[in-house]
């Protein structure tokens, strides 16, 4: 009892301290109101969060700290009127009855506890009949028992994380290669097998579409990869169990989960094509790109590829050699600008419409002069360079775009200077692919763009247009930020992307792109179409009547670029296309997540709008945003950002929605791909509908009472993207504030986590295994060898302190003990 006591007074007194931990009695007033105010008092406190807020909302960076002060003293209004039941006492007489509460549920639960198990053993039989099965999605043996019931709270409010009611299921992530089970739901541990999803370039099929022959490349190991065994990447046919799978209580209804992996609640990555039967654990997926890896080594699978002195490898050199070889199968030629006699916008295949020539892409990997490139980053640059350009023959080429921060060094003016920092930079074996760049150079290529954008926050395509001016013979560019990783094949993954985007009609594009994909809620992709599609032909009142978007979408007065022409119609309205315009044309623009309508949300740059006329305020622009910038951009996309950068007034927008938003204005092809996105919650249907498609809830809401602004899909003013809104994608694979990502990632690379992954666990159940999935970020991530070195370096470094300080505080008593001995000596008669 003593320790209850104890344990209470330390938590009273901790609530006392610190206001925001709140307590059992804690107003909803009360607890947005510390959020909010917390989260002012940080962006005031954080110079380089202001100043970023002060130029995606054009004002003064004083004048945003003041408001944001200014908010901090009601920052959700007024309290609340008092009543009765609100009273100090009242709530002090409800506190004392709630503990007195606890102790007799305690004492009920012990005596209720046997018949509680009973009861649950009877009600999953009594609820057999009603189970269901849910339309395979890529996630094979899951069941739920009944269409849940989830409806939105009446007093919800966005800033509050509706997720934390949901049951956790990062547990459920727990599966290894020795429990894996294919579509037809038997357990079996399979062996490793090579894992190659190219084409059969020998084929008669495809030796008829596209020109020229395949000639396999040379690989790190001096072998053709064809022969290099050690060049291999093995998977496991299966799709990992969950070994801490648990029934799911929500809402007193049994929703019995069978052992199986989760489904993602957002996307589908079954529905655009990409293999969800497979499984890879490290040693498989990476062993061949760098050293062993720590940890248990499957039995029957890999062995340890053969040793490569990496400092000695040119990756610019194998590329060059691989396209050489390879010429023959692409158009080699510049492709041309807008402007140019021989531009025609068109799709960026037209000029091969025989379809003989393949495509090419380069993929530019994003980083600055103080990047540390950690075991875990070598390996995945060296796998994406050896998986989409060395194994297709170079149907990619890798460049990695480095910033220099320090303008003042002169690296174009001098070839010294440049080698020295790129040395000084780059790990070796990447020198040749290295494309150096400062925001210098901007003021010369770019003087229109204002001088306070020229940074690589709110200007980030400028070095990739500077790149596709200085490599244009690519069809497209792939924008590769660096803590992005993708647990499958990284080939299979962007050739899956080109077919499915190819694939999309051009007839509701922008509005399927606004919204997430949900598959439990929508159905299959064909049947999210037909519902997106509905929205904007049949059933809504006349004041919810949306306008499908159909071609360009420029600024209401405001011509584009004069260089460059409307694409021509292939129908004059929506209702004269039959699904047929864009089929087969490839997409200008791919995106991994929506492309909502900024203006209506409250997400943070919405404002960064720069060198429009001032008739399009307030609104501004039409303009789409899309948050995470790996992209693919074409050749003819890129160069139109660039001739509205240059051309006079110089347009320009912040990162995450120039491309997007040049493509609508030109009416070019863009395509949000609906990849699996997974979570460690469960979400019902309806729920995740709700929270991330909210803009469409809030019309209804909000369009009675003429409230404005609306929304659309993944927009609209209570948004997802909204910057205290964001908390849902804290516990997602795909976002950049997501702490999920990283746990998983880890439990990859073979660390404990929660008593999940790691040597001893893997040990007993095998080795940790994930089925292809995109995590977003992924940090300085370091291999758990390495980070145990560190771990204890940095802790004998301590102790080595500590002794030191001891022993010179020991020292300094004595010398003190010493002078006064001395000093006292020194006064004695």
């Amino acid at each position: 009892m003593a320790d209850k006591l104890r344990t209470q007074q330390q938590l009273e007194q901790l609530q006392a301290r610190y206001v925001g931990t709140g307590h059992a009695d804690t107003t909803k007033f009360e607890w947005t109101s510390n959020i909010h105010r917390d989260s002012y008092a940080s962006y005031v406190g954080h110079p380089p969060l202001l100043e970023y807020m002060a130029i995606g909302m054009g004002e003064p960076k004083e004048k945003i700290r003041a408001m944001m002060i200014e908010k901090m003293i009601q920052p959700v209004g007024k309290p609340p009127e008092m009543n009765a039941h609100s009273s100090p006492h009242f709530r002090d007489r409800l506190r004392s009855w709630t503990y007195t509460k606890k102790r007799i549920l305690t004492i009920f639960t012990v005596f209720t506890l046997f018949s509680f198990v009973l009861f649950a053993r009877n009600a999953s039989q009594k609820l057999q009949f009603l189970h269901t099965e849910v339309e395979d999605l890529g996630r094979p043996g899951v069941t739920f028992a009944v269409e849940d019931e989830w409806q939105p709270p009446p007093d919800w409010d966005p800033v509050y994380p509706v997720w934390t009611n949901f049951t956790r299921l990062e547990d459920e992530f727990s599966g290894s290669v020795r429990n894996l089970t294919t579509t037809s739901n038997q357990f079996k541990t399979p062996e490793a097998q090579p894992y190659t999803p190219y084409p059969d370039y020998e084929s008669d099929g495809y030796r008829r579409r596209f020109q020229g022959s395949y000639v396999p490349c040379i690989g790190p190991r001096g072998k053709r990869l064809n022969e290099s065994v050690g060049d291999v990447i093995f998977g496991y046919n299966g799709i990992p169990i969950s070994l801490h799978a648990t029934s799911i209580w929500y809402e007193d209804t049994l929703a019995h989960r069978s052992l199986g992996f989760p489904d993602a609640p957002l996307g589908s990555s079954k529905a655009i094509g990409l293999d969800q039967n497979v499984c890879f654990e490290r040693h498989g997926r990476y062993g061949a790109y760098g050293p062993s890896l720590s940890g248990h080594r499957p039995a029957k699978a890999i062995s340890s590829p053969s040793d490569v002195n990496w400092e000695h490898v040119n990756w610019a050199s194998l590329q060059s050699k691989c396209v050489e070889e390879n010429a023959d199968r692409f158009n080699m030629l510049p492709r041309p600008m807008p402007g140019d006699p021989n531009y025609e916008k068109v799709a960026p295949d037209s000029y091969r419409r025989d379809g003989i020539a393949k495509t090419r892409s380069a993929v530019v990997f994003r980083a600055y002069d103080a990047f540390k490139y950690t075991l875990d980053m070598l390996r995945v640059m060296r796998s994406v360079i050896t998986e989409l350009s060395l194994g297709s023959g170079g149907e990619f080429e890798v460049f990695l775009l480095v910033q220099v921060k320090d303008v003042t060094l002169p690296i174009f003016d001098s070839q010294t200077v440049y080698d020295q920092v790129l040395q000084e930079s780059v790990p070796r074996e990447f020198w040749n692919m290295t494309v150096l760049w400062n925001t210098a150079l901007w003021g010369q290529l770019y003087p229109k763009v204002p001088e306070s954008t020229r940074n690589v926050h709110a200007s980030q395509w400028l070095p990739v247009q500077y790149l596709a001016q200085k490599h244009p013979n690519f069809d497209h560019y792939w924008n590769w930020e660096m803590d992005v990783r993708y647990t499958g094949h990284y080939y299979e993954l962007l050739e899956t992307l080109d077919a499915w985007t190819k694939k999309q009609p051009r007839k509701g594009l922008w509005e399927r792109n606004a919204r997430f994909y949900v598959p439990k809620f929508h159905g299959d992709y064909s049947e999210f179409t037909d519902f997106i599609q509905a929205r904007y032909q049949d059933g809504p009142p006349e004041k919810l009547q949306d306008v499908s978007i159909w071609g360009p979408n420029p600024p209401a007065g405001q011509p584009i670029t004069p260089l460059d022409e409307l694409p021509p119609l292939e129908a004059p309205t929506p209702a004269h296309d039959n699904f047929t315009w864009g089929v087969g044309e490839e997409a200008d623009m791919i995106t991994l997540l929506p492309m909502f309508n900024s203006d209506t949300t409250h997400y943070v740059l919405r404002g960064g709008y720069f060198n429009y006329p001032m008739h399009l305020l307030p609104a501004g622009p039409p303009r789409r945003a899309t948050i995470i910038t790996f992209y693919r951009i074409s050749h003819q996309l890129l160069s139109t950002m660039h001739l509205e950068n240059t051309h006079s007034p110089g347009h320009h927008m912040s990162s995450e929605q120039w491309p997007q938003s040049v493509a609508l204005h030109h009416g070019f092809k863009a395509v949000y791909a609906p990849h699996s996105v997974y979570m460690d919650r469960y979400w019902p249907a309806k729920a995740a509908n709700f929270i991330f498609n909210n803009g469409d809830a809030q019309r209804v809401i909000r369009a009675f009472k003429d409230m404005a602004p609306l929304g659309e899909g993944s927009g609209g003013w209570e948004s997802v993207f909204g910057m205290d809104r964001e908390h849902s994608f804290e516990i997602s694979t795909w976002y950049y504030r997501t702490f999920f990502a990283t746990r998983l990632y880890k439990r990859l690379l073979g660390y404990d986590i929660d008593g999940i992954g790691g040597e001893s666990w893997e040990k007993e159940h095998g080795t940790f295994c994930l089925p292809p999935m995109m995590l977003h970020q992924i940090k300085d991530m370091e291999d758990p060898t390495t980070e145990t070195a560190q771990v204890v370096a940095e802790a004998e470094a301590q102790v080595d302190e500590e002794a030191f300080q001891k022993e010179k505080a020991e020292s300094e008593k004595e010398a003190l003990l010493a002078a006064h001995n001395a000093l006292y000596n020194h006064v004695q008669p």
